[in-house]
């Protein structure tokens, strides 16, 4: 057995047997780097990973409100497509008898005292009047007066027939008339509107 025995003064021994070891000071500095590294990997992830958990929370609730939001957009398109079948129709309905109450307006706004009408046929774009008057005048004025209105595009001679009813003397009638499009009229009246704007 070997004694090995250090005659240096004891502050001698003590300072030099604290020699630092650089290899263990390394190992350990790397391994609580390591330790350090992977906590602060960890603790970040672990941010990331809490985060991306509020996103997907947060995307989904959105998703959840776009979905009650298109099915709201849903019913309101249904909603407008109905109401946009009815102007249609109302418009296609007014396109339609437009030039016929126009020309029933005429009618009762050129219609003399002495002339009453009995049967009005309205075709597209031509109209039939049959009616009576006192005289042949009243029915002459009565097809000038359709003319003047600005409706009837042509009116034909009335062609006229004298009959007796009641013991009085009538004249009846029949009036064929070519009516106007009218829409087209309104059309090109609000385009020249705009043009002169």
């Amino acid at each position: 057995m070997k004694v090995k025995l250090d005659l240096r003064p004891r502050s001698l021994v003590e300072a030099g047997g604290k020699r630092v070891n650089a290899k263990r000071v390394l190992l350990v500095a790397l391994f609580l780097a390591f330790i350090l590294v992977g906590g602060v990997t960890f603790a970040l992830t672990f941010l990331k990973v809490q985060g991306m958990r509020a996103d997907v929370s947060m995307l989904n609730d959105q998703v959840a409100i776009q979905q009650a939001q298109n099915t709201k957009m849903a019913g309101e398109i249904k909603r407008l497509a109905g109401v946009e079948a009815m102007y249609v129709s109302a418009l296609k309905l007014l396109q339609e008898e437009l030039p016929a109450l126009e020309f029933l307006n005429s009618i009762e706004t050129s219609l003399p005292l002495g002339v009453w009408v009995s049967a009005i046929t309205i075709a597209p774009g031509k109209a039939t009047i049959r009616g009576s008057s006192y005289t042949e005048s009243d029915v002459v004025e009565f097809a000038k007066g359709l003319l003047l209105g600005g409706v009837a595009a042509t009116v034909d001679f009335p062609v006229t027939t004298r009959v007796t009813r009641n013991n009085e003397s009538l004249v009846d009638f029949t009036l064929s008339c070519m009516i106007r499009d009218l829409a087209a009229i309104s059309g090109r009246n609000a385009a020249e509107g705009g043009a002169e704007r």
